[in-house]
C-alpha cells in the first residue's frame, strides 16, 4: 500500500494522441511545460436507477437498482501563458506564423476536433513518509534515484474548447476544457516514468492501463523531464525509434514490448541534443 501527498504541480506533458489513445508521431507533437496553473478532472456520471415493478393489485412485486456508472471526466486546464503550439496540440486550431515561419498567434475553428486529442502526464510534488526507508544492506548504493518521489497522474482527453478570454489591468490565464477518453492503445506509453527494478532503472509503465479506465495515479521515483527548451511543441518519434529489439508493443514471433523506452531527442541549434 502507498499513501503519499499531492502537492503541487511540477511539470506537465502533453502529447498527440487519436481517439484510440495511440500517440502520433509528428512534428510538433509532444510538448514539456511548468506554465499552467492548475489541472482538474471532475466525474461526470451516469445516475443510479430505482426499478420497480407493481403487480395487478398494484403491490410492489419486483425492486431492483443499477449502480452509478463514470461516463467521462470532464477535463479543465488552466494556462499562465499563451502557449500557441500546445493551445494547437489541444484543440487543432491552425497557428499563426511570421515572416521567419514562427507562431505567433492561432485562430479559431468552428468545428470540435473529436478525431484526435492529447495524453497528458501531470507531475506532482509532496515527500511520503516511505520515500527514504531504512535501508538493511549496501544494494542502495546501486540505486540511481535521488531520494525523491513525485505523484504521477496520466490520461488522454479530446473535444477542447476555449473558455472565455478576458483582457483587463489583471493577469489573465487561458482555459482548456475537454473530456476523457479511453487510452485503450496507449500501451506502456512512450517515455520512461516509473522504475523497472531495485536499482531504480527508468522505464516505461509495467502494465498497460486497463481498456476502460481513463486516469492513472501512482507514485515514481523517475523525476519529471525538462522543460522543452523554447516551450514550443517538439518531434515525436514512434516508428523511427521504436525498432527492433525495441518493440512498443511487440514484434514478430511474439517478441515483447521493450521495457526501456528509446531516447526522444530535441536537436537544437548548436547540434546538441537534450534528452526527453
Amino acid at each position: 500500500m502507498s499513501v503519499f501527498p499531492v502537492v503541487k504541480g511540477v511539470r506537465l506533458r502533453a502529447t498527440k494522441i487519436n481517439s484510440c489513445g495511440l500517440p502520433i508521431g509528428g512534428e510538433a507533437n509532444r510538448l514539456v511545460t511548468d506554465g499552467f496553473v492548475s489541472v482538474e478532472l471532475a466525474p461526470v456520471m451516469r445516475d443510479a436507477q430505482d426499478l420497480e415493478q407493481v403487480n395487478a393489485e398494484g403491490a410492489v412485486c419486483v425492486t431492483d437498482r443499477t449502480p452509478p456508472t463514470r461516463k467521462y471526466y470532464t477535463v479543465t486546464v488552466e494556462l499562465c501563458q499563451v502557449n500557441t503550439g500546445l493551445i494547437s496540440m489541444f484543440n487543432g486550431w491552425s497557428q499563426v506564423l511570421d515572416y521567419a515561419n514562427n507562431s505567433v498567434g492561432f485562430e479559431d475553428d468552428d468545428d470540435v476536433d473529436s478525431d484526435y486529442g492529447v495524453a497528458l502526464e501531470v507531475w506532482t510534488g509532496g515527500r511520503a513518509d516511505d520515500d527514504c526507508p531504512t535501508q538493511e544492506n549496501d544494494s542502495v548504493f546501486a540505486a540511481t534515484s535521488t531520494g525523491q518521489s513525485h505523484g504521477y497522474l496520466l490520461f488522454g482527453a479530446n473535444e477542447f474548447t476555449m473558455g472565455n478570454v478576458k483582457v483587463d489591468a489583471n493577469i489573465s490565464t487561458f482555459t482548456l476544457t475537454g473530456r476523457t477518453i479511453a487510452l485503450s492503445q496507449w500501451g506502456r506509453g512512450p517515455y520512461n516514468v516509473v522504475p523497472t527494478d531495485a536499482a531504480g532503472t527508468a522505464g516505461r509503465l509495467l502494465k498497460p492501463l486497463d481498456r476502460d479506465a481513463h486516469f492513472l495515479l501512482q507514485r515514481t521515483s523517475i523525476a519529471p523531464p525538462p522543460v522543452t527548451p523554447g516551450a514550443a511543441p517538439v518531434a515525436l518519434d514512434i516508428t523511427g525509434t521504436f525498432v527492433d529489439p525495441k518493440f512498443y508493443f511487440g514484434g514478430p514471433s511474439g517478441a515483447p514490448a521493450t521495457d526501456v523506452a528509446p531516447e526522444q531527442v530535441i536537436p537544437l541549434s548548436d547540434a546538441a541534443a537534450v534528452a526527453a
